[in-house]
């Protein structure tokens, strides 16, 4: 593409590791399979697919199991149940080191006095992300991090 071109090696650099990118969007570090501690394992995202007029993004992920010592990849399916974020979903809002925000009720209920702010996912992941707040791959840890909190049980069974 560039023959034509005298490319210094500060620029070969940059091009070498443009072209050795993985194609895939991010891979975030899970915890050990439990019945597979041998391994690493990783999610691997492969796609997003984004409708801003109905507020949904649905993932494409996989996961990824890799030996310990060899680093080679495992070819073992593991389960990948769905992971969408609704219009209805919503996520706690954080402050700049990343704790819920939790502020006085109006009216206290019981023993509760305060409660954690809430907000509608799909529109705080584009605030963060239009408003330089956190970058691509730190949203999808974020993300992904609450996802397997919920689905640890599905996530941890072997297929």
């Amino acid at each position: 593409m560039n023959q034509h071109l005298i490319i210094p090696e500060n620029i070969k650099e940059i091009l070498n590791s443009i072209e050795n990118t993985s194609l895939n969007l991010a891979e975030l570090p899970l915890q050990a399979h439990p019945k597979l501690p041998q391994f690493e394992r990783s999610i691997r995202v492969l796609d997003i697919d984004a409708k801003s007029k109905q507020q949904f993004i649905s993932f494409s992920y996989e996961q990824v199991l890799k030996d310990n010592e060899t680093g080679e990849e495992i070819n073992i399916a593991l389960p990948a149940p769905q992971w969408v974020i609704y219009r209805e979903t919503w996520s706690y809002l954080r402050d700049n080191s990343g704790e819920s925000i939790e502020l006085p009720l109006t009216e206290p209920v019981d023993s509760m006095v305060s409660d954690k702010v809430k907000v509608p996912s799909y529109q705080y992941m584009l605030w963060l992300l239009k408003n330089n707040k956190v970058g691509f791959t730190e949203l999808l840890a974020s993300y992904l991090s609450e996802f397997v909190k919920t689905h640890k049980e599905e996530l941890d069974k072997l297929s």
